[in-house]
This record gives structure tokens, sequence and C-alpha cells, in this order.
């Protein structure tokens, strides 16, 4: 394990028991996931340039002595991003469930910046346990688009619902109107391959997905 306080220079704080604590905070991890999360903040720093620098991130946790990958050293846990500009993106205040389309855009943009980097990430489409957080970490990899896992199945239709208005049920349910709203957004994005072969064609569609998200614009 080792000891960090900031990923790649930008501080990362904890605010479950003092909002808004910007007090500094020693987290573990190993260096493989840190090397890991140093990729996933440079990525959201490129994608969310128009909103400024990341001032910093809150996070609920990383290495946790409990068992999983939160045990491993291989987790995290995101509450929210803070930039320069003053915008945020708050899944601790479950902005997937916001009534502002900017606010769940956005969030799903962060969404997509994480899966980017993590194969297995958990957000508020999920479950009710991951309403207030998005959780990453390092089970499942490589990094591919998997249409039998409920989580990445209802990302997809969260997507395809936020940008598309496909009025897709977000049930992790890989079905027929799925397969063709996600046909269709992977058309407009301009992707090509295949997202669920492996990770060049799906970080293709996710870095598409993020600056939609980012930018508030339809796809």
């Amino acid at each position: 394990m080792i000891t960090f306080s900031n990923i790649d220079g930008t501080p990362v704080y904890y605010w479950r028991s003092n909002r808004p604590n910007t007090t500094p905070r020693n987290w573990q991890c190993t260096q493989e996931f840190y090397d890991r999360l140093v990729l996933w903040i440079r990525d959201l720093r490129s994608l969310s340039s128009a909103y400024g620098s990341v001032s910093y991130v809150v996070s609920a946790g990383f290495y946790v002595n409990k068992p999983g990958e939160h045990g491993a050293g291989t987790a995290a846990d995101i509450d929210h991003i803070q930039w320069s500009s003053g915008t945020v993106c708050t899944p601790l205040d479950r902005h997937h469930a916001s009534t502002n389309v900017a606010l769940r855009r956005r969030y799903l943009a962060l969404d997509a910046v994480t899966r980017r980097r993590f194969r297995y990430v958990l957000d508020g489409w999920y479950n009710a346990d991951h309403a207030d957080h998005i959780h990453a970490d390092f089970g499942g990899l490589p990094i591919r688009l998997v249409t039998g896992s409920q989580s990445d199945t209802k990302f997809i239709q969260a997507a395809c619902n936020n940008f598309r208005n496909s009025g897709l049920a977000v049930d992790g349910a890989w079905g027929p109107l799925t397969q063709s709203a996600y046909n269709s957004m992977k058309s407009a994005l301009g992707v090509s391959g295949d997202p669920t072969s492996g990770a060049t064609a799906y970080q293709q569609m996710l870095t598409g997905i993020a600056q939609h998200g980012f930018a508030n614009t339809p796809i």
C-alpha cells in the first residue's frame, strides 16, 4: 500500500463527517491502483477543461479494512468534483436523479470518464447503495462494455435516455430496445469498432459521452 493525500497534485478530501471539509487527509491504496487514478484524473482534466482546472476531489474512501476490492486497496468511491470555475458534480447529492438535465448529463460525463479507466463501476442507477457515490475498482479488467452486466447496461440506458430521449426502462436488461438505442447512440458518436470487444472502441464511446455531458449537449 502507498499513502497519498492528492491524485497527481489534486487534493482529495473527505466530507462524510464534516462538509465542506478541506483538511488534508491521508488515504491508502496499491501503487497500481494509484497509477490508474492518475490516468483517470488526467482524463477528467482534459475532457472537462472548459470548466477550468479540477480544484479538488471528495471521496468516501479507497482502502477500507473489509472484504473485497476496498480491502485490497483497489477501489475508490467518488463523492464530489470541484472545478476552479465553481462548477461541481456531486454524486453525494444524487445528481444522477436531479430534475436538472445538465446535472444528470454532467454526472454521466464523470461516470463515463471513470469507466474509461476502471472496468467495474457502480453508480446511482445501479442500486440504492450507490445512490450517493460512484464506485470504481479493478474487478473484471480489461476494460470493455459487457452487455450482460447490469452496471454497464444501466449506464448505457441512462445515457441513451438523457442524451437522446430514448425512453428506456433503466432496468439492467439488455433487450432489443436497448440494443437499438445503443446502436443509434454509437452511430451518432461516430464510434468505429465494437465496444464489447475491447478498450479502444469503448473508450472512444465513453469519451464522446463525456464530451457531450460536460458540454450539456444532446448526442
